[in-house]
């Protein structure tokens, strides 16, 4: 079984709550979902969707074909109509002004039937609800326990209105239906998964940093990374989080140095926009070795570009961004589960090395919903890398950044018993006194590079998904790990000799199992959501080595396995 539902109208119209109600039914059902939100930078009108797609096995990715549509305004039916499979439904409020009815479309009287049994037209979610378990002849026993559990916080005034609309927008559908639908659920009792989580991308780090103790964080809001910052403000004092939503990025970005400076794991989140605000503070984090955790969710740009959409287009950027040469990590989830292993690893790996560590999601990342097995948070490990010892120094002053064989000096805090800590942006002595001497220079930058092995051994190594002989290999990063990942299986299923090379910590980058792939594989196909093949390009300036294709989104869409396949048909890939 694999359903695709398409729910669409007008920001502001409560699309949102109705794909919620869908996913969480079909999760309570026992089965997997994946759902992602299109939507325009508007607060009011246009056309928004959210698309759920249901199905007996896991799901990473979005498609590009419809089963049922239901739509709140005109355009949310007339503009997914292309994409509707045969046998499928267009469900839409009969107040709707709409005549080029065909025999997909079904006008229900959604908000009508919402105020008339429930007393109110924001019960729409809920006859909608209805009518679609109807169309597709699911047991509405299982939707009732749903909805129950559901609005269980809200008590028996809340629950018992909503179930009543939902049934009676069942009962009406079943007996004026009379259209075809080319999935009947009958028969369904439950599917095959376990009690599982709802989440996206933006929580998952939340819930990671929070689990990795984080103690500061802020930001100015900017889409789509803004829930990150939400979420964890929600609960700061709880967990006495300090927080702060700054009036620029610059000093969001400066108070999270300061934090860490003062002893406190810390965190900015951005989109790219942002992140160039950025840029010279990440310079200053840099040259006091202040380790900082640094969210970007990236968009299409350049400038305001489009806002609510995805693109994978600021990694040149973000690996090179200010002025000089230092290390910094930069790590790229490939989905929820990712998200929160990267977030808790993230904040160790910026206190082992005590360097900048960034965190490359996208809209696409940010936003889509997966139901995913529940995570354990008691199992975080919290290193905070090379601590200076308690007490007073016994031989002269402390040295913050005192020479090492590792070029990891040990690491105090302002207020520290015995030691006083100072730091500054110009080149410094050991001490952290500023200095212009050319032989201390030299050896401040080469105390930087002396940190690069010991990172490149602490990054994962990419993984192969599908057979390691495979003649033709895709290179992915970040959030297109899902659509590239079901376009191999289908074509391994299909007899096609392909693999995949997924990259999550990529920068610095890992060359051992690069350099292998290259080596076996007879070609080499960069999948990536920007135009230029950004980490394609990273690759062959690290190692020389360069794709013989590339695959390359940059609409601010998300990619579907479809898509892939159709574009790998283009290069002779079948």
């Amino acid at each position: 079984m694999d359903i695709s539902f398409n729910v669409g109208g007008a920001a502001g119209q409560g699309i949102d709550t109705i794909g919620d109600l869908l996913t969480q039914v079909f999760v309570r059902a026992g089965f997997y979902t994946f759902t992602i939100k299109d939507y325009e930078s508007r607060i009011r009108g246009g056309y928004n969707f959210t698309q759920i797609r249901v199905s007996d096995t896991p799901v990473f990715a979005p498609v590009s074909e419809i089963d049922v549509v239901v739509a709140l305004s005109s355009d949310a039916i007339t503009q997914p109509r292309d994409r509707l499979v045969d046998g499928g439904v267009i469900i839409y409020d009969d107040s709707v002004e709409f005549e080029e009815r065909e025999a997909c479309h079904f006008a229900a009287p959604l908000q009508s039937k919402a105020k008339e049994v429930g007393g109110d037209k924001r019960m729409t979610n809920a006859a909608a609800l209805g009518v679609v378990l109807a169309v597709l002849q699911f047991p509405f026993e299982l939707a009732e326990e749903a909805l129950s559990s559901i609005f269980k916080k809200k008590g028996d005034r809340v629950i018992k209105p909503n179930v009543a609309v939902a049934k009676t927008l069942y009962d009406l559908t079943t007996e004026s239906w009379t259209g075809d639908c080319r999935h009947n659920l009958s028969s369904l009792k439950t599917g095959p998964s376990e009690d599982r989580l709802l989440l996206n991308g933006n929580r998952a780090l939340a819930l990671g940093a929070m689990a990795a103790n984080l103690k500061w964080i802020s930001a100015y809001p900017m889409s789509p990374s803004t829930t990150v910052f939400q979420d964890i403000v929600s609960v700061a004092r709880e967990l006495k989080i300090g927080s702060l939503q700054t009036e620029d990025e610059i000093s969001a970005m400066c108070m999270a140095i300061g934090a860490s400076y003062a002893g406190s794991r810390a965190m900015v989140t951005t989109s790219g926009g942002g992140f160039s605000l950025k840029v010279e503070a990440l310079g200053l984090a840099a040259m006091v070795e202040t380790p900082v955790v640094i969210f970007n969710a990236q968009r299409p740009g350049p400038s305001t570009g489009l806002p609510t959409r995805t693109e994978q287009s600021d990694l040149l950027f973000m690996a090179h961004a200010s002025q000089g040469e230092f290390p910094r990590i930069m790590l790229a989830p490939k989905d929820p589960v990712e998200g929160f292993d990267i977030a808790t690893r993230a904040f160790n790996l910026a206190d082992q090395f005590q360097v900048p560590v960034m965190i490359l999601g996208d809209q696409h990342f940010s936003d889509s919903v997966m139901n995913v097995p529940r995570i354990n948070a008691t199992g975080v490990k919290i290193d905070r890398g090379k601590m200076a010892p308690s007490g007073p120094v016994q031989e002269g002053p402390y040295k913050r950044y005192l020479l090492t064989e590792d070029g990891i000096s040990p690491r105090a805090f302002p207020g520290d018993e015995g030691k006083m800590v100072c730091s500054a942006g110009n080149v410094h002595t050991e001490e952290g006194h500023v200095s212009e001497n050319p032989e201390l220079r030299n050896a401040m930058v080469h105390k930087f590079l002396a940190k690069m092995p010991a990172i490149l051994e602490a990054l994962n190594p990419p993984i192969i998904e599908g057979p390691r002989e495979a003649e033709t290999t895709l290179l992915t990063w970040g959030s297109t790990w899902g659509a590239a990942f079901e376009a191999v299986n289908r074509m391994a299923a299909d007899g096609v000799s392909v693999n995949q090379l997924h990259f999550s910590d990529i920068y610095p980058l890992r060359t051992e199992t690069l350099n292998a792939v290259f080596e076996r594989a007879k070609k080499v196909i960069a999948v990536e959501q920007n135009v230029t093949s950004q980490f394609a390009r990273l690759v062959r300036m690290e190692t020389g080595l360069a794709v013989n294709h590339h695959i390359n989104k940059y609409d601010g869409r998300p990619m579907t396995a479809n898509w892939i396949m159709s574009k790998l048909e283009e290069v002779g890939l079948k």
